[in-house]
C-alpha cells in the first residue's frame, strides 16, 4: 500500500510539473465574447480573468456581484457580441456558430432565447438562490476563430 501511494504521489507531481511547464507557452486567447441580458452587460470568466490580483478583496467582491439574477419561469433574450483582437465588437446573436451550454435550469433556442425552468432534474435544482452556470462558445470552422465565455446566474 505504501509503495502504491509513493508511486502515485511521484506520478502526480510529474504530471502537475508538466502542466506548469506547458502553461508557460500558452498564450491568452485573442478573441472573446461579451454577453448582455435585457440591456445589462454580464460579467463572465473572461472579464474576471483580466482583473488584476489585489489583496484588498475587490476582485472577490466583483466575482460575487458578477452573478446575474434570473427569475424561475421566465424567458429572456441573451445578446452576444464577438470581440476581435483590436476590440471591435460584432453582434452575433442568433448565429449558427454559437453553442449555448447551460447547466441546470436553463434551456436555449438557437437565437439566444433562454427559458428558466421552475423544475429540474438531479443533480440540479431550481430553487431561489441556486447557481446556474452557462458557457457560450463561438466556433467558425471557415476562419478557425473560436471564443468562449462562462457566466454565473442565480435563481431569484
Amino acid at each position: 500500500m505504501r509503495r502504491w501511494t509513493l508511486t502515485s504521489l511521484t506520478c502526480l507531481s510529474l504530471v502537475l510539473g508538466s502542466f506548469g511547464a506547458m502553461a508557460q507557452y500558452d498564450q491568452r486567447p485573442t478573441w472573446s465574447l461579451k454577453t448582455s441580458l435585457q440591456g445589462r452587460e454580464l460579467v463572465g470568466e473572461w472579464e474576471l480573468s483580466k482583473a488584476p490580483i489585489t489583496g484588498d478583496g475587490a476582485n472577490v467582491k466583483a466575482a460575487a456581484l458578477a452573478a446575474t439574477r434570473v427569475k424561475a419561469g421566465s424567458t429572456m433574450q441573451f445578446r452576444v457580441k464577438l470581440i476581435d483582437p483590436s476590440g471591435v465588437a460584432t453582434d452575433i446573436t442568433g448565429s449558427n456558430k454559437l453553442t449555448y451550454m447551460p447547466k441546470g435550469c436553463l434551456t436555449f433556442t438557437q437565437d439566444g432565447k433562454a427559458t428558466v425552468s421552475k423544475t429540474s432534474t438531479p443533480p440540479w435544482s431550481c430553487n431561489k438562490g441556486d447557481p446556474v452556470m452557462l458557457t457560450i462558445i463561438y466556433a467558425d470552422n471557415g476562419t478557425k476563430q473560436t471564443a468562449v465565455n462562462m457566466y454565473l446566474l442565480t435563481i431569484e
